[in-house]
């Protein structure tokens, strides 16, 4: 006996062909795009290598898995032409590094955070105090972490009268998924940018004596330096 046929009403796979010829087409595209493996490959491969002996190493690989989740959803979105969500998981991934960030930086942060209150947890390390507190460590004045968020807060994440331009390119607005250069060009170098530095915090963060692990953290520094040299320099 036969089932009906499965059906969606969303079809993607015409906008997905069109922003995957951009990239075969465009050399800074097709570099952004081996950037972002690369930095999956490595976020996908080290919590699988690397055993956590404790409670606290569980919890900072779920971490990264969680990074791993929103930039590999946001590469997805990004193909089929959501641009808005997509935008909002590479904030998602903004607010996961820089909490990882100061794990790093403050090492005693992490405790606190893993045994705090929720009460106190929520503030001693909502969004805008990690922000805050990561600004005064590197002495940076300019607020650029600030900024950044603010940015995909106000286009992406956050619901205001002016935050639409994601969904209406030219100020024709789109309904559902659509293919632009402009906007999958833009969403793309956030995307490199912001996944390339929470990989970078979790190769610092996630600490490891495994072989298979630390040969897993120096292919993904060699790439890193291979890409920053030759394309961002």
């Amino acid at each position: 006996m036969g089932g009906s046929a499965i059906r969606f009403l969303v079809d993607e796979t015409a906008i997905v062909a069109a922003h995957d010829r951009m990239i075969a087409s465009d050399e800074d595209l097709s570099r952004h795009l081996d950037h972002i493996n690369s930095c999956l490959d490595f976020l996908s491969r080290l919590p699988e290598l690397h055993t956590e002996t404790n409670e606290d190493e569980l919890t900072l690989l779920r971490l990264s898995i969680r990074c791993f989740n929103s930039g590999a959803s946001a590469l997805r979105l990004l193909r089929c032409g959501y641009f808005q969500p997509a935008m909002t998981m590479v904030r998602d991934l903004i607010e996961i590094y820089f909490l990882m960030d100061l794990f790093t930086k403050q090492p005693q942060s992490f405790r606190d955070w893993r045994t705090m209150s929720e009460k106190e947890r929520k503030k001693h390390f909502k969004p805008i105090r990690v922000r805050e507190r990561l600004d005064e460590i590197d002495g940076f004045k300019e607020k650029k972490r600030q900024k950044s968020y603010d940015m995909l807060s106000h286009h992406a994440a956050h619901v205001n009268p002016n935050g639409h331009q994601l969904i209406s390119p030219g100020n024709m607005t789109q309904i559902g998924p659509f293919p632009d250069y402009g906007l999958f060009r833009a969403g793309f170098e956030e995307l490199a940018t912001h996944l390339g530095f929470a990989s970078v915090v979790v190769c610092n963060l996630v600490k490891t004596d495994r072989e298979d692990a630390l040969r897993v953290k120096a292919a993904f520094l060699t790439n890193l330096g291979f890409w920053k040299d030759r394309y961002l320099a």
